[in-house]
């Protein structure tokens, strides 16, 4: 793939469905070259089911055509980010640039409080659901067990082409640190200075999203140019995140994105974020390439620091972050 190109990458994952199809080091080496010139890539024939996308994409439809006062009741707070965020809560982590006019209901990996992880990290924990009648729990698990197994297969794909162990990064797969937002964008005006979601880049593993009738996502390219994240019906958006480019020793890319929404009508989306356990310190699983040069990162401490330094009033403390212009969120 050309890097200057105006496009992202489809990549047909099918044969990732068994290491023993004929066609799997051609799909897997497909998906490493995207992700390795741009960090984004189109994933097609990726096993979700469609009623499971739209059983998705209608739970989220109603989470907003709620009263504002019922989704206010469950607000996100400072040390546990879950629950709803108005719009224009949060501005970027950099401290510059107006807030971004998103609202959103934020979920975490689901986990028991009487587990002894909750007390290890109080990153853990039960989610906070919207108090209305209908049922958005159901549909969001199914949804988020789909993609887990989705990046999963990922996983082991990339690691082929990196030529690292899978079961290193599996394992740090267990409890892990895993989370979704549901996102509400109202329309803009078409000549707005004001982001949906400011330019940035992803903090975790990696980031599955699907696909987007309304668009306004946008990614930058390495000319410094931003392309419509343009996505077929049937295909869900791929993006490398820190955490994995670090481990792959800057060999695939976490790339700068932004969501606009010129469109004249609400955008929804459910980005998933595939992040690993609380305890686990990520570094390169293989030599760097020439001019990287990350610290280590402590998933737990620096997934805290960097939801905590989402409000404005709040600095990152951690030295293994790279927040400012393309902070992660």
């Amino acid at each position: 793939m050309n890097s200057l190109n105006k496009r992202l990458e489809i990549v047909d994952i099918s044969p990732l469905a068994s290491n023993s199809n004929k066609n799997y080091d051609d799909a897997a080496n497909n998906l490493y070259s995207a992700l390795s010139e741009i960090g984004f890539a189109v994933i097609t024939n990726h096993g979700v089911d469609e009623s499971i996308i739209s059983d998705m994409r209608q739970a989220v439809a109603t989470v907003f055509e709620t009263p504002r006062e019922i989704l206010a009741r469950d607000m996100v707070v400072k040390g546990n980010y879950r629950g709803f965020v108005p719009l224009g809560y949060f501005t970027p982590n950099s401290g510059k640039g107006k807030a971004d006019q998103y609202e959103a209901w934020k979920l975490h990996n689901e986990t028991d409080p009487q587990d002894p992880i909750c007390q290890a990290s109080a990153l853990y924990g039960p989610n906070k659901w919207p108090r209305i009648a209908a049922d958005i729990k159901t549909p969001v698990m199914r949804y988020w067990q789909a993609l887990e197994s989705v990046s999963e297969r990922l996983i082991i794909a990339l690691c082929s082409q990196l030529r690292v162990d899978a079961n290193i990064i599996l394992a740090s797969m267990t409890n892990p640190l895993t989370n979704m937002t549901l996102l509400n964008y109202p329309p803009m005006p078409p000549q707005s200075d004001t982001w949906g979601i400011h330019p940035h880049k992803d903090f975790n593993l990696l980031t599955l999203l699907a696909h987007d009738p309304i668009g306004g996502l946008e990614v930058r390219n390495r000319a410094d140019e931003w392309i419509s994240a343009e996505c077929p019906p049937d295909g869900l958006v791929l993006n490398v995140g820190d955490m994995l480019e670090l481990w792959s020793g800057g060999r695939l890319i976490s790339t700068p994105h932004r969501v606009f929404n010129k469109s004249g009508k609400p955008r929804q989306s459910f980005p998933f974020f595939s992040k690993p356990r609380f305890d686990v310190i990520v570094e390169p699983l293989l030599d760097p390439i020439e001019g990287f040069d990350r610290q280590p990162l402590h998933v737990g401490t620096s997934a805290a620091d960097i939801w905590y330094s989402n409000w404005p009033d709040t600095v990152s403390t951690d030295p293994a972050q790279v927040l400012g212009e393309y902070s992660s969120s």
